[in-house]
């Protein structure tokens, strides 16, 4: 009997909740907006900044998808916004006087798509360009499948083409259970 107990309450252990899939989630994404926030806050480019100084527009392209997941494009377009709207870079746009836009091409579909919207964002004038690269490496084992993915970032200035800024985050998803499930 007591052997019985033991194996049930091993095996109820054993029974909480299994992540079945390496995709990227959106608290991943969450995670890279803070650490790339955290890393321009500190980086050399934005060290000398205060809220007084003229600002920089920095126009954020869409993920470069270079992993193995697939990125619709309007995920990549959203993994940027979302990145945009999140606390850590709004608190970097106050205390460093950046400015994050989107580029003119999505701007020009949003136009084009909503006629209440023609005359938004009249005003913006780029100084900086933001893209980001997703990169990722695949393990699989007996048991479960590792993915591997990096964020590569780079800040380049549009008036001299000079590359500002470059960051890089790492982060791992993993999945349990057999392939074939």
């Amino acid at each position: 009997m007591a052997a019985m107990v033991f194996v049930g309450a091993s095996l109820g252990a054993c029974g909480g909740k299994q992540v079945r899939t390496t995709r990227i989630a959106a608290e991943d994404f969450a995670d890279v907006a803070a650490a790339v926030a955290a890393q321009l806050q500190s980086s050399e480019a934005l060290h000398d900044r205060g809220p007084g100084d003229e600002p920089w527009v920095i126009t954020i392209d869409r993920v470069e998808n270079l992993s193995s997941d697939v990125i619709a494009v309007s995920e990549q377009w959203w993994l940027m916004a979302k990145m945009r709207a999140s606390l850590p870079m709004r608190t970097l746009s106050t205390e460093r006087a950046v400015k994050f836009v989107i580029p003119a091409e999505h701007l020009a579909a949003v136009r084009a798509r909503d006629p209440e919207l023609a005359e938004a964002a009249a005003e913006r004038s780029p100084t900086h360009r933001m893209g980001a690269v997703f990169r990722s490496v695949t393990r699989v084992g007996q048991n479960g499948r590792t993915d591997l993915y990096q964020v590569d970032f780079d800040l380049v200035n549009l008036g001299d083409g000079r590359l500002e800024w470059s960051g890089s985050y790492e982060f791992k998803r993993l999945a349990f259970g057999r392939g074939w499930d």
